[in-house]
């Protein structure tokens, strides 16, 4: 995954504008950031790129936004149920009496699954 710059570019700008807006990713932003997004990318092509750090660090969160995936949503819902039922289980003291179980929750695979097949009511 490349990292945003320093300064950017028209073209970097251009790029994930396409990007995002064959993804889908472009109608989840707001009114907002998405004249944010565009008078920024006419100001690139007019001066060739934004250095201004302000207006970069506004745009890196726009960013963010156009490059996520399904992958990374799924990844970070699975993450979310996994701390849910770590949390449950420190509290009814699982780990005491199955250590390994503790683990498992650092395995990718496992929050991964753990996230997708679990049932979706915690009961409590």
């Amino acid at each position: 995954m490349e990292v945003c710059p320093a300064t950017l570019s028209h073209g970097y700008l251009y790029s994930l504008w396409r990007k995002g807006f064959r993804n889908g990713n472009w109608r989840k932003l707001s009114r907002m950031e998405k004249a944010l997004y565009m008078a920024s990318l006419s100001l690139a092509k007019m001066r060739g790129r934004i250095v201004n750090s302000r207006l970069i660090l506004e745009l890196r969160g726009i960013i963010g936004k156009l490059r996520e995936t399904a992958g990374d949503r799924l990844m970070s819902a699975s993450y979310q149920r996994a701390m849910e039922f770590y949390e449950r289980f420190t509290t009814i003291g699982l780990f005491e009496w199955a250590p390994q179980a503790k683990a498992w929750f650092k395995d990718q695979s496992y929050i991964l699954w753990l996230g997708l097949c679990s049932p979706e009511p915690l009961l409590g």
